[in-house]
C-alpha cells in the first residue's frame, strides 16, 4: 500500500526572474456536458499582465482542453517575440507527454502534441513545468469565462475586468492551502 501521508502547504503563484515573463495555461471540462475550454495570460516579471485568452472549445476531454489551453499559450507567446519563457500548467500529464516528444506519433493527439512542440522549438529559453492549481489561479479565471463566449478566441491585449481580483492576488502573492503528498 502507497504512502498516503499528506502535509499542509501554502501555495501561491510564483513571479518569474527578472528579464523573464511567465505564460500560466488551463483547460476546464463541465463533466456532465463535455463542454471544454482553456484560458491563459502572460506576465512579465513583476506580474503585469502582457496578453491573455480564453477559449470556447465546444466539448470533448479534460486532456484536449489543457493541450489547445498550451497551443494558443505558445501561440500568443510566439505572436509577441517573447523568449525566456516559463511555462507553467496545472495538468501532470500534459507536461509529461510535452517532456517526452518520441512518444507522439502513437498518441491519440500526435498532431496537437506536435504543434506545441514547434511552437516551443520557437522560443529561446523555454521551460515548461507543472504546477499546483493553486500557482495557477489566474488561468483558471481565464479558462473558466470561456463557457460564457461564442467558439473559438478571444483575445485580451489588456486585463479583463473580472480577471482584476485574480491578478492582483497572484502579484502580491496571496497563498492559498493545499495538503501535498509527503515525497
Amino acid at each position: 500500500m502507497a504512502n498516503s501521508t499528506k502535509i499542509q502547504v501554502e501555495l501561491a503563484w510564483v513571479h518569474p526572474g527578472i528579464g523573464a515573463f511567465k505564460l500560466n495555461v488551463d483547460g476546464t471540462c463541465k463533466p456532465w456536458s463535455g463542454a471544454i475550454g482553456a484560458g491563459g495570460v502572460i506576465r512579465d516579471s513583476m506580474g503585469d499582465w502582457i496578453g491573455g485568452f480564453s477559449v470556447n472549445l465546444g466539448t470533448g476531454q479534460i486532456l484536449e482542453a489543457e493541450l489547445w489551453g498550451l497551443f494558443f499559450g505558445l501561440q500568443l507567446a510566439v505572436a509577441r517575440g517573447i523568449s525566456n519563457l516559463v511555462i507553467d500548467m496545472d495538468s501532470a500529464l500534459v507536461v509529461h507527454l510535452m517532456k517526452s516528444p518520441d512518444t507522439f506519433g502513437g498518441h491519440p493527439l500526435a498532431g496537437l502534441l506536435a504543434s506545441c512542440w514547434d511552437f516551443i522549438k520557437l522560443i529561446r529559453d523555454c521551460d515548461l513545468q507543472h504546477v499546483y492549481r493553486e500557482q495557477n489561479c489566474l488561468a483558471d479565471c481565464l479558462a473558466n469565462a470561456s463557457y460564457n463566449l461564442d467558439l473559438g478566441v478571444c483575445w485580451f491585449d489588456s486585463m479583463p475586468l473580472w480577471a482584476e481580483a485574480a491578478l492582483v492576488m497572484d502579484r502580491t502573492g496571496v497563498s492559498r492551502s493545499r495538503f501535498v503528498p509527503v515525497v
